[in-house]
């Protein structure tokens, strides 16, 4: 059965490349089957110890503090993580772990873990739609918290930042932005020069280009 699945992109594939995953799979049935699939796929293969440029496939019927403890590793390899269910807490936790990538396990087949395997070991994400939410929501309330008690978002933008950054890509200049949001010129100038500084960025260009690459504007 299908699962509509969010994917989300860091770096591009290489089609040539052969990725080894290790298994952490309890149930043995389940983890003779996955062997069989990885080793049919092109792109795949299996492998008992950690070695560099792995994927670590956690097969469950329960996200449990155990098993995210045992997953856990110093190499830090990314893990996909097929489960039953995955809550809030949980699915914190399981970012802590070093899962990048999460299927729920009774609506997913061989097929969509070993293309899930490959899209992980590119360096990409693939979250269900339910678990795509949860990680916006929790980030919306860090972005709350940090905004309220710092005055700054998860970016380190404010408010105020953020919009001077949004006319300065439309390509205003400081007097233009001054009379839109009703502030001094002199007032434009100081913000732009604060967060060039705290942010270590070069320029007006380069602080849009910042703002973009991470979504604020």
């Amino acid at each position: 059965m299908n699962t509509a699945l969010a994917t989300v992109s860091t770096i591009g594939p290489r089609i040539d490349q052969v990725f080894p995953v290790r298994l952490a799979v309890d149930d043995a049935l389940t983890r003779d089957a996955v062997a069989q699939a990885i080793t049919a796929h092109p792109r795949l293969r299996l492998t008992d110890s950690a070695v560099p440029g792995e994927v670590l496939l956690a097969i469950t019927t329960e996200v449990t503090d155990e098993l995210l403890a045992d997953i856990t590793d110093d190499t830090a390899p990314p893990v996909l993580l097929v489960a039953d269910r995955l809550g809030g807490r949980q699915l914190l936790r399981s970012l802590h772990a070093g899962v990048v990538s999460f299927l729920p396990r009774r609506s997913t087949d061989l097929g969509t873990i070993t293309k899930a395997l490959v899209t992980t070991a590119e360096g990409r994400s693939v979250l269900p739609p339910s678990v795509a939410r949860l990680l916006v929501d929790h980030l919306r309330r860090i972005d709350h918290v940090l905004i309220t008690t710092t005055g700054y978002g998860v970016a380190g933008l404010d408010a105020r930042e953020v919009e001077v950054l949004r006319l300065v890509a439309q390509g205003a200049e400081n007097a233009d932005i001054a009379r839109e949001l009703r502030y001094s010129e002199h007032t434009i100038k100081r913000i732009l020069k604060d967060l060039l500084s705290r942010h270590n960025l070069q320029n007006r260009a380069h602080a849009v280009a910042y703002a973009l690459r991470i979504g604020a504007i």
